[in-house]
């Protein structure tokens, strides 16, 4: 007899869930999607109707209480993951939930106690790390040829990306502005490459300078992140935003070594600003995680050289990529066969460091972090 397949509920159905969860998902031959969840119920059964999912709810109670799933995915504004999440954990459903993981890391350490209660596995969405050349940058780390890593320089920067679909823009929604959409991903990026050294000061400064002009510019949903269709109807008003659209931080770190971190949604800078940088005694990082560019600087004898690694072109062919591979070791997780790859010490780490950003903006100073896990 072959094995049951996992019953999976997709909560939210924006634009991730549309371009990278559903489709991930339904390519798994040992899970099927059986339900999603909208307060908008005819987006959600637009998507039901698109991808043959029977079930369709506008109230996460209700699907859980009639559907029972094995694994849930919330993919809603980050201001309701914890309620979303939580609500699927203590029903008994396994929680793959989109970054941020909550706006608080109190909030945060709440869902993993509510994991370990439940004895359900909580996976945070940190797809970046499922890039092939993040992986590979990862493996060249923990392999030693970097030596003794101390520094770190990594951005994300938009000429002009403000999300323009769903509520990345609104604090009350989504909690906060560009750190969380794409600070989150870059510091827990550049922080497990490294081996995750704990974040113990933080100064930081955040702005909000191009958000809130209508500039009536011409721009694309690419340039905004929203890959493969699937954009939210929901229409864009510059009024309403009120979150950081620039942000830029030095972190301190208890191993001794450092970070700067800059991530911006819109600035008037070149196309394409960023990267990562990682170095060591013994040799260097240079890469970029949305393409296939990965170079290890090192030295040979008397010369310095620049070391370009053959990396795999993404299976599938599709920007959200890591996505499939995220949810495949998710699979694998709850099947027994996989140890977990985002640790709770790992996503509270970044979670704290984040609202040490917020906080040093705020007052102006450097904050130095409490090491305690709570």
């Amino acid at each position: 007899m072959s094995e049951r397949k996992l019953r999976v509920a997709v909560v939210g159905c924006g634009m991730i869930a549309n371009s990278a969860h559903i489709p991930a998902w339904l390519s798994q031959p040992g899970a099927e999607i059986v339900g999603v969840v909208d307060r908008d119920l005819d987006r959600a059964k637009t998507l039901a109707n698109k991808h043959a999912i029977p079930g369709v709810f506008d109230d996460v109670g209700n699907m859980l209480k009639e559907l029972s799933p094995d694994v849930v995915s919330v993919c809603t504004p980050a201001g309701s993951h914890k309620e979303h999440a939580e609500a699927a954990l203590r029903a008994g459903a396994h929680v793959l939930c989109e970054k941020p993981l909550t706006i608080t890391s109190r909030d945060a350490a709440d869902l993993f106690k509510a994991a370990q209660e439940s004895d359900r596995h909580l996976l945070v969405g940190q797809s970046m790390r499922f890039y092939n050349q993040v992986a590979a940058a990862k493996a060249f780390a923990a392999g030693g040829q970097l030596g003794d890593i101390y520094c770190a320089d990594v951005a994300r920067m938009r000429r002009r990306g403000i999300p323009t679909h769903g509520s990345f823009h609104i604090k009350e929604l989504s909690g906060g502005g560009v750190l969380y959409d794409l600070g989150v991903h870059m510091l827990d990026t550049v922080l497990w490459v490294m081996g995750n050294p704990k974040v113990v000061a933080v100064s930081g400064a955040t702005y909000s300078k191009i958000g809130p002009r209508n500039e009536n510019l011409i721009t694309s949903s690419v340039e905004s992140g929203a890959f493969a269709g699937g954009v939210s109807s929901a229409s864009y008003d510059a009024a309403t935003f009120n979150v950081e659209d620039f942000a830029s931080a030095f972190l301190r770190l208890d191993n001794g070594g450092t970070i700067h971190l800059k991530v911006c949604w819109a600035a008037n800078i070149p196309d394409s600003a960023g990267g990562v940088m990682i170095m060591g005694t013994e040799g260097g990082l240079s890469f970029d995680p949305r393409v296939l560019d990965l170079r290890v600087i090192k030295n040979m004898g008397r010369y310095q050289v620049d070391i370009t690694p053959k990396i795999l072109p993404p299976e599938p062919n599709h920007p959200f990529y890591a996505h499939w591979h995220m949810i495949a070791h998710f699979v694998r997780v709850i099947k027994g066969t996989e140890e977990i790859c985002v640790k709770k010490e790992e996503a509270l780490n970044v979670m704290r460091a984040l609202e040490a950003i917020y906080q040093s903006a705020k007052e102006g100073c450097e904050i130095r972090l409490d090491q305690a896990d709570g």
